[in-house]
């Protein structure tokens, strides 16, 4: 069995899992196979980012102008820069490991990293609780230039802001993630397997963290889903549209 191979299987059995049906019974794996392949996975999470961003979303946070100026790039950048306005991309770190792909969730801000994000206008460092001593500035300095580089001749030219856990404008990070705590626990380690590695307590502390959550405002990902995927879905008559 090739590499490739086993990659496909693995991302197939992620995306069954991670589409569950309410109640956590799993929906047929005939039909999600046929209708999301593995390769589609990325897509549909970039769609619902693009969902609840501001280039669609009506929220208060930017003016008009503001939000068509950011659709006018939209449509005449390049591929690489449309995707990443369409969701952050997140990268975590700390005295163990290198710069690490992460999903874009809230359940991956961990007080002990330090994580890199990227998206197309902003760039942020975030430091959790257990990393502000001077013994990881060197890993604040390696996700600047990480950054940096990623957005070197990028246009608009990116803001760059470094955050810490509990500081008020943190919530510049925390804004643009999915609130995956909000799903059940087997469904947040199916979509993040990382946090197996995570002590119980360390857990609880982590989705402790977002307990002032509003889920009738901000949907998770798999309760965004099938509130579409459903027979019973009013969706598409609820749909928003980029002239608005």
């Amino acid at each position: 069995v090739n590499k490739k191979t086993l990659l496909a299987n693995s991302n197939r059995r992620s995306v069954s899992n991670d589409l569950m049906e309410e109640g956590g019974v799993p929906a047929a794996r005939g039909s999600i196979d046929f209708a999301f392949p593995p390769e589609l996975a990325d897509a549909l999470h970039r769609l619902y980012h693009l969902r609840r961003g501001s280039l669609i979303s009506p929220g208060p946070l930017q003016s008009l102008d503001d939000r068509a100026a950011k659709r006018s790039l939209f449509l005449r950048l390049p591929l690489d820069d449309c995707l990443c306005m369409m969701a952050p991309s997140l990268w975590s770190s700390n005295l163990y490991s290198s710069l690490e792909p992460i999903p874009s969730d809230t359940l991956a801000l961990w007080s002990s990293c330090v994580i890199a994000a990227d998206y197309h206008d902003g760039l942020y460092v975030w430091s959790g609780r257990e990393t502000f001593g001077a013994n990881y500035n060197g890993i604040r300095q390696d996700c600047v230039e990480f950054l940096n580089e990623r957005a070197f001749n990028r246009f608009p030219m990116p803001e760059l802001y470094m955050l810490s856990e509990g500081d008020s404008m943190s919530r510049r990070i925390t804004a643009l993630l999915a609130p995956s705590h909000a799903d059940p626990p087997e469904q947040q380690l199916v979509h993040f397997p990382a946090l197996a590695n995570l002590t119980p307590a360390e857990l609880v502390a982590l989705r402790e963290k977002f307990r002032f959550y509003d889920a009738s405002s901000d949907a998770s990902f798999r309760v965004w889903f099938w509130s579409v995927a459903s027979a019973s879905s009013n969706a598409r008559n609820e749909g928003l549209s980029l002239c608005e």
